[in-house]
């Protein structure tokens, strides 16, 4: 009786087929939380640029009279910012309090708008304003 020895120490086809299935995949996760990372850093360059812009607005309002024309009630276009590629439209809406219209206090919405990918986004931050 002859014994079958299989001495050569190599990988089959099928195991090798496996092997490189095994990394494609984790190869394919890989750069799939490599994209989603990069477009979270994107988003958050937004948001600061946006806090930036509205931070500014703030503190120009702050520093103003309550009787200046930027603090009469109503709609105010602060027109148009671009950073990193990206255009921000600043606004701001000027309104009374509670004490009415004869009170020297207004209450302001400050708002950023932009656009990312087709979809609209906005921060609105509050401040209370009086003479």
């Amino acid at each position: 009786m002859k014994k079958m020895i299989n001495d050569r120490g190599g990988y089959s086809f099928i195991e090798l087929v496996v092997s490189v299935l095994i990394f494609a995949i984790g190869f394919l996760g890989i750069t799939k939380m490599e994209q989603h990372a990069v477009m979270g850093n994107s988003f958050s360059m937004q948001m600061t640029n946006t806090l930036n812009i509205i931070d500014n607005q703030v503190e120009f309002l702050r520093g103003l009279d309550v009787g200046d024309a930027a603090l009469a009630v109503g709609d105010h276009a602060g027109g148009n910012f671009t950073r990193q590629g990206v255009t921000y439209t600043l606004s701001w809406t000027v309104s009374t309090t509670g004490l009415g219209p004869s009170a020297d206090s207004r209450e302001v919405a400050v708002q950023v708008t932009w656009m990312e990918k087709n979809t609209p986004h906005s921060i609105t931050m509050n401040l209370a304003r009086s003479g």
